[in-house]
């Protein structure tokens, strides 16, 4: 079973994108990715910011005060009111529906924590700063950048890089990083998260998304 989330529409899909992607040139010393690791890769860096937000939102909830013993999460999944026993057992009084959303739930922050812990790490590693940055205004920096204007904030060049580049850099050193980011995100296992369901009713290109944890993956 995979959890399906809705990267935010990507501004910039050129034909033959993946293809050029994987045929960036690469210095590595594991296997490259193929064309289906990098594919993955994209989607999870276009995903990283829906992620993120997940993730911030589920943290800012478990720091808010409680009522009863439940977050808003847990309210959220109580069918009426959920009424104590008198108990301070904060447990064995919910219904078991809550209990296993809760689970759940505890499991999808998990894993979407993992992964965009992840993908910074990488990002935050990349040693060219013109890739660094381009990686920075597309995929994981606060604000997110148009591939057009990213092209033209990169061309006028930037306190922490010398000099700017050229659309046709941007696109070659674009490509380039990708790949170096799909190798590193293969190689550390983040990519065994994402699945490409090919199954019924699926459209020929599959399904993208992130499968779900059990707790022996913890």
């Amino acid at each position: 079973m995979i959890e399906l989330i809705s990267a935010t529409q990507n501004d910039y899909t050129p034909k033959n994108d993946l293809a050029d992607i994987t045929r960036a040139y690469q210095v590595q010393f594991f296997t490259n990715a193929d064309e289906e690791d990098i594919r993955k890769a994209l989607w999870l860096l276009n995903s990283y910011r829906t992620i993120k937000g997940l993730v911030d939102s589920y943290e800012f909830v478990l720091k808010q005060p409680q009522e009863n013993g439940l977050n808003d999460f847990d309210m959220a999944g109580v069918e009426g009111a959920v009424k104590r026993l008198g108990t301070s057992d904060h447990v064995s009084n919910l219904p078991a529906n809550v209990l296993i959303a809760k689970e759940t739930r505890h499991l999808n922050y998990m894993l979407y924590k993992r992964v965009t812990e992840a993908v910074l790490h990488a990002a935050n590693n990349i040693v060219d700063p013109h890739e660094r940055m381009i990686v920075q205004l597309l995929f994981v920096g606060e604000r997110k950048y148009r591939y057009k204007d990213a092209v033209e904030y990169m061309r006028k060049g930037y306190k922490a890089v010398a000099y700017g580049i050229e659309a046709t850099t941007f696109a070659e050193k674009r490509r380039k990083v990708i790949a170096s980011l799909a190798n590193t995100l293969l190689f550390n296992g983040t990519l065994d998260y994402v699945t490409i369901d090919y199954g019924l009713g699926r459209n020929k290109e599959g399904e993208i998304g992130l499968r779900t944890l059990n707790n022996r993956d913890i």
